[in-house]
């Protein structure tokens, strides 16, 4: 396999991806990868999703999403759900133009929050044939209007209330820290904080923080809603449990929103297991490539 860098424009905003490319001219089946909530795609486990694809036949695309990593756009480190999901879409047809790929064979796996925005995409995107979400954040909204402590739901909305005023005068947006210790506040907590420390030191690309803006547009999110109508696009939906990030009753509930064809594997540990425990990132690596194997080839 090889792997080389490409660029592609979504609405008018260069997009950064790694192509992981198997040998021979094909037309080979292919799949996008997108990465989780403020994160990069050089990032565990997408290099090693995108090798284990190329390797079997399958092209990956991996991509940065705009204000994030490699891509453009300003300002920075946003995380738009709309902008995202347009992002994938772009990207799904970026495959399209290339020679290499068979645009009849195209799949799509997100991770986390881009778990729950690919199953969006995909319940409207009849060119995807197979889907696979990694521990996916399914439904924000009632996970923090509902089911978070009220402190912590109390943090969100006092602080997404003390952004709308800044947004309104077109300051600088505000940012909050993605994981920090107990002390200060954050986006994810302190059980994300070794998550992020790590990642800052391995990707110069990624930075511990989003805009507050962003914030705001994820705690309205519920993909999950829209999940019934991924079928018949096949779908592998892979969950951690016991999952302290996302909240694995209401992905539970959700899976039985989907229709057949689908299927759910259940990892044993915690949501950043599946990208910083080997045994873990193995195994969801492995049943992501037979997935898309399986179903596209």
């Amino acid at each position: 396999m090889t792997t080389e860098t490409i660029q592609f424009i979504s609405e008018g905003i260069p997009c950064a991806g790694t192509l992981y490319r198997p040998v021979g001219d094909g037309p080979f089946p292919a799949a996008v990868l997108s990465h989780g909530f403020g994160a990069v795609r050089g990032m565990r486990n997408i290099p090693e999703l995108g090798t284990a694809l190329a390797e079997s036949g399958v092209i990956a695309l991996a991509i940065d999403y705009r204000y994030l990593g490699d891509s453009g756009g300003t300002p920075r480190q946003q995380v738009i759900p709309h902008a995202q999901r347009q992002d994938l879409v772009n990207a799904l047809s970026y495959l399209e133009t290339r020679k290499d790929v068979d645009a009849a064979r195209l799949g799509l796996w997100g991770t986390s929050f881009s778990g729950g925005q690919s199953i969006q995409v995909a319940a409207f995107d009849r060119r995807v044939k197979a889907l696979v979400v990694q521990v996916p954040a399914t439904d924000l909204y009632r996970q923090i209007q509902f089911e978070a402590p009220s402190e912590q739901r109390d943090l969100i909305n006092s602080t997404i209330a003390s952004e709308r005023p800044r947004h309104f005068a077109g300051e600088e947006p505000a940012t909050m820290k993605l994981a920090d210790t107990a002390e200060n506040p954050s986006v994810f907590g302190p059980e994300s904080l070794d998550w992020a420390t790590r990642n800052e030191q391995e990707h110069a690309q990624f930075h511990n923080y989003v805009t507050v803006t962003s914030l705001e547009q994820a705690v309205q999110t519920a993909p999950g809603d829209y999940i019934a109508s991924v079928s018949p696009t096949p779908l592998l939906l892979i969950l951690a449990e016991p999952d302290k990030t996302v909240v694995t009753k209401l992905t539970r509930q959700a899976f039985e929103r989907a229709r057949e064809p689908k299927q759910m594997l259940v990892v044993e540990g915690l949501h950043y297991d599946a990208y910083d425990v080997p045994e873990t990132l193995a195994k969801v690596t492995a049943a992501a490539r037979d997935w898309f194997v399986s179903h596209l080839r």
